[in-house]
């Protein structure tokens, strides 16, 4: 794999170091249009069907990023990735031309991914209770036998975030390791095998750089190009992904959510 620069590594380094000094107010990092019904307003209208993967989709408000505060890094010019699903609460693999029925939940613009989730939301697609969603996740799989490792990374802008914000996770085995975010702004590693580490504190309205390494049993996780957490996880009978967004699990939503993903990209790496 490629080495950065000393040159080019002080330059992120003072750009990462402004931004997680500056910690721009909310309102400085996009404007809204428009507003949006709640939940059980949703769910009175029969807009959010229970029991199915529904194709209608769920429009919302629209939101607009200021890129001179949201894509200030330099990784951050780098475009969405073209190959990717969407799973929201009505359904699991939306394909990409149809992201635009699903704008409640899940927004682009410029090199910005936008994920929001609203307070009471819970999954509809099936019988599972609570499991609010949205994430994006990678067409493009791998499995532990293939032993090839596969690099994400990417600006996250925390602005009011919940619940788990990275998977890399296979499909039966589950997550081999989440990275999690409360309304604090705290960073959790959270792997599927040891403890859970605070990896960073109140990083609401401050971009930071993630990057996560795993080759179907292996991986390595980095914040702001620092080593925060490695291990393994057994996967021996199903392929990994990686997921972005924002997945609450097992508990409520208590407020309304959204997270910024800038200039993501996935590869292969040696």
């Amino acid at each position: 794999m490629k080495t950065i620069s000393p040159q080019f590594s002080s330059i992120i380094i003072a750009c990462w170091s402004f931004c997680l000094c500056a910690g721009a107010e909310e309102s400085e990092f996009y404007e809204q249009r428009g507003t949006d019904p709640t939940f059980q307003e949703l769910v009175d209208r029969g807009k959010l069907p229970k029991g199915e993967n529904t194709k209608a989709g769920v429009t919302g408000s629209r939101i607009s990023i200021n890129r001179k505060v949201v894509e200030v890094l330099p990784e951050c010019k780098r475009p969405i990735p073209r190959d990717i699903k969407l799973h929201t609460l009505l359904n699991s693999a939306i394909p990409r031309n149809e992201f635009g029925n699903w704008t409640r939940w899940y927004q682009e613009d410029g090199n910005t991914q936008i994920f929001r989730l609203f307070k009471g939301e819970e999954n509809r697609r099936n019988d599972r209770e609570l499991a609010g969603r949205v994430e994006t996740f990678s067409i493009e799989k791998w499995t532990e036998s293939q032993k090839q490792w596969y690099e994400w990374c990417g600006i996250v802008t925390a602005i009011k975030p919940t619940g788990s914000i990275f998977q890399a996770k296979a499909l039966i085995e589950g997550p081999a390791v989440m990275i999690n975010m409360n309304d604090k702004g705290d960073v959790v590693f959270n792997p599927r095998r040891g403890k859970d580490s605070v990896i960073a504190k109140g990083m609401i309205a401050k971009p930071f750089h993630l990057r996560v390494r795993d080759n179907g049993k292996d991986y390595e996780v980095f914040f702001n190009e620092k080593m925060v957490g490695t291990g393994h996880y057994d996967r021996p009978t199903s392929a990994t992904s990686f997921r972005w967004g924002m997945y609450v699990g097992d508990k409520p939503i208590n407020y309304d959510a959204m997270i910024l993903f800038s200039g993501v990209t996935i590869k292969k790496v040696k």
